[in-house]
């Protein structure tokens, strides 16, 4: 079996010369079970496909003219000794990205479909590797620019992983049964970023007033990985502040324990490292399906692995009226009381708190019942 296309998009959201992309695919597949050189295995083996595909699609879904300075009517403005009547202002709301053009994902898969036993087990198996080209996404620029930025292509992102599926469907007389199972793996990893630095930065002030980025896009890393500062623990006494070379000016008992992580005796803005990731490594899913005469019975569950997530202790830390979560509770008072969370005291212009670091990040792994059915199907009583 073999397919292939080809197909041209054109968006006016492109400037002349980068409206139009042509995006290729093919795909073959050969089900060997049909062969003659297969028959002696058709006693345990009903079917086996291997096929294989590449191709291109393309993604235009940015804010439209991008490539023009585009002016905007939503500002008011106070003219002249009248300080009630508003006069509506005018301004050059982005700055042009002519060169501005289509995203391109591209996707390699290999795969095998199988049934053995008379159907009973079934097998699906995927190893995938598809690479984002020229990313559309929306860089950021300094204040100084004085007007939005516009969305660029940004880079290349690479998920490479693979998917597996298992079934198996039997009946022992009036008894029936279904097991299904899935599996799928991934890596995520940005390969290129269009700057020399190799890095688009996340915004400050996500987590609370006065944070500095907690998350990134990064070459050689994750998307959007978080980026902070590793700790050891929290300091207990003097002597163990006096006996650390690698430490803040501010380091006093209850405060966090830095970790140098490149090693110069010094924390600072180096000692930033990733922290977590909030693309999980596995995905899983897996069901059962009972039947008996009349009755049927069913439990699906989901789940995602290798993940982690950013938690707040509290949205703003210099507000005194807003509660914490009751984990605030664990925070050190004392020589032994915690060695994780910092002391409480005085955490509004505490670098413990100010500082993104491991303690606002927990492992988001889950495993969930999402669906559990009973049921009876009626009119058995009257057949």
């Amino acid at each position: 079996m073999f397919s292939a296309t080809v197909r041209a998009d054109g968006s006016s959201n492109f400037a002349r010369g980068n409206r139009w992309g042509v995006f290729p695919s093919f795909s073959a597949g050969w089900v060997m079970t049909n062969e003659p050189f297969m028959e002696d295995v058709t006693n345990w083996m009903d079917f086996l496909k291997i096929r294989a595909s590449w191709g291109q699609n393309g993604n235009s879904d940015i804010a439209n003219f991008q490539y023009l300075s585009t002016i905007a009517f939503d500002q008011s403005y106070v003219f002249g000794t009248d300080k009630i009547t508003q006069s509506t202002g005018a301004y050059a709301d982005i700055l042009p990205n002519e060169d501005i053009s289509w995203e391109t994902s591209e996707q390699l898969d290999l795969g095998i479909d199988a049934r053995f036993f008379n159907s009973r087990l079934g097998l699906a198996f995927d190893y995938y590797n598809k690479k984002t080209k020229d990313w559309l996404v929306q860089a950021p620029v300094p204040l100084i620019y004085g007007t939005g930025a516009p969305y660029i292509n940004g880079g290349d992102i690479e998920n490479k992983g693979f998917e597996v599926a298992l079934n198996w469907n039997d009946m022992i007389r009036d008894f029936n049964y279904g097991i299904n199972f899935n599996l799928a793996y991934n890596k995520n990893e940005v390969t290129r970023i269009a700057n020399t630095e190799g890095i688009i930065h996340g915004p400050s002030d996500v987590l609370t007033y006065g944070i500095t980025e907690i998350y990134r896009a990064q070459v050689g890393y994750p998307i959007g990985y978080f980026w902070g500062y590793k700790t050891a623990g929290v300091f207990q006494n003097e002597e163990q502040v006096a006996a650390t070379e690698a430490k803040l000016s501010t380091a006093a008992p209850g405060e966090l324990i830095f970790v140098d992580t490149n090693g110069d005796g010094a924390i600072t803005e180096d000692d930033k490292t990733m922290i977590g990731d909030p693309n999980p490594d596995y995905r899983l899913g897996f069901s059962l399906n009972l039947g008996y005469k009349g009755w049927d019975f069913s439990v699906t569950t989901n789940g995602a692995f290798g993940q982690q997530v950013v938690k707040s202790y509290r949205q703003y830390l210099g507000e005194p009226k807003q509660n914490f979560t009751t984990e605030i509770y664990e925070c050190w008072n004392g020589e032994g009381t915690s060695n994780r969370l910092p002391k409480l005291e005085g955490m509004e212009t505490s670098d413990s708190w100010k500082n993104f670091s491991d303690i606002f990040v927990e492992d988001a792994s889950y495993l969930k019942v999402q669906n559990i059915t009973l049921g009876y199907d009626f009119k058995k009583l009257f057949l």
